[in-house]
């Protein structure tokens, strides 16, 4: 549930039922504002670069205590976090823990101690780089289109209906009106302006519902395909750390190689009494030195390399599955909606005609 708070603004009620054994007690009820949320999805995004976050709704500068809009959030923030507890990595983050069960106070001196560093891409481009997840890659572009074109078709049709209802909702009173001044439609007239009211009330719902459902549904996977493409840029750029340093190590071999099959000859260095032969024997053993500490970095990056890719392919299975429900969930309840928003329809405008036909 969500409260208003003069001081604080809004605050949402969350309740945490569970019987994992690190946490102390078997339920929690904690009050969270936006802020809260915010930061969780924001450390969650530090602490786990290669997974998938599930994405915030966006803050709202205006109208921001509308009753509608608070009540469309609070699902969003809802679902947020069942999205977290449902996944095998982020809901053992400690972060998350705290979101949970921590009194404000102690949330508010955590935030403080955790920190959060402003994530920057390391300054290496990348250009026309095979990865494995290309196929994925055309896939969110194509799949954001989508999205965007269902956007604007949603909004436009959205606007149509509530426009509807809003007429239908002004037939009632006139037909009131004019059976005040015909005795003998009265009974016909009333009913009748009965029946549009509540056909346009179960219009209203049904609207209310679609936005509710859909629309929502929409603006969250539009979310998800930005938080995907970072993720895999995330991981794109560790590929090039790792490419880089097998590169450069590759660059520092075939310099070796030429420098232990060259003479030694005069420098700079001869000046201060080393023979050629010791400057080229120090320069062997620097070149040796870099080699190895470049191996070994390369190898850090391909195992973290290895590590990421493995978690991006394992969060992009899951995501492809909960979209598939998700779509089946969605389809599913506006179908029924319509069915029963139809089938009321129905009836009620049969009742008229019984009722016009015995008149």
């Amino acid at each position: 549930s969500s409260g208003i708070n003069a001081e604080y603004g809004v605050s949402y009620r969350v309740i945490t039922k569970t019987t994992r054994e690190s946490f102390q007690q078997e339920e929690f009820h904690v009050r969270r504002r936006y802020n809260d949320f915010h930061w969780l999805c924001s450390i969650l995004t530090q602490q786990y670069p290669s997974h998938i976050i599930p994405p915030l709704p966006q803050k709202k500068v205006f109208n921001k205590y509308d009753p509608d809009f608070l009540r469309l959030r609070q699902l969003a923030l809802n679902k947020f976090l069942c999205r977290i507890a449902e996944h095998p990595i982020l809901s053992t983050s400690e972060h998350f823990f705290l979101f949970l069960s921590a009194r404000q106070l102690e949330l508010d001196e955590a935030k403080k101690a955790a920190g959060l560093k402003k994530f920057t891409m390391p300054q290496i481009p990348i250009v026309n780089m095979e990865t494995p997840f290309k196929d994925t890659s055309e896939y969110l572009d194509s799949f954001g289109k989508l999205l965007s074109s269902l956007s604007a078709e949603s909004t436009k049709l959205h606007k149509e209906q509530t426009e509807l209802s809003n007429s239908l909702m002004t037939l009632p009173p006139s037909l009131m009106l004019w059976a005040n001044s015909e005795e003998s439609l009265e009974p016909v007239l009333s009913k009748f302006g009965a029946g549009v009211g509540r056909v346009s009330e179960a219009m209203e719902g049904l609207v209310s519902l679609k936005e509710e459902m859909f629309t929502e549904s929409i603006k969250e996977y539009q979310r998800y395909v930005t938080t995907v493409k970072n993720v895999l840029r995330n991981r794109d750029h560790m590929q090039v750390a790792k490419d880089f340093f097998t590169t450069t190590v590759l660059s520092k071999q075939r310099d070796l190689e030429r420098l232990e099959a060259s003479e030694p000859g005069k420098s700079f260095a001869t000046f201060f009494g080393k023979s050629p032969a010791q400057v080229k024997s120090e320069k062997i053993s620097r070149l040796q030195q870099e080699i190895t500490t470049l191996s070994n970095e390369g190898e850090q990056a391909g195992d973290a390399l290895v590590v990421a890719s493995a978690a991006v392919r394992s969060d992009i299975e899951r995501w492809n599955i909960n979209k598939e429900k998700d779509c089946r969930a969605l389809f599913s309840s506006l179908s029924a909606a319509h069915t029963d928003y139809y089938t009321n329809s129905i009836a009620v405008w049969q009742e008229l005609v019984d009722f016009i036909d015995k008149e």
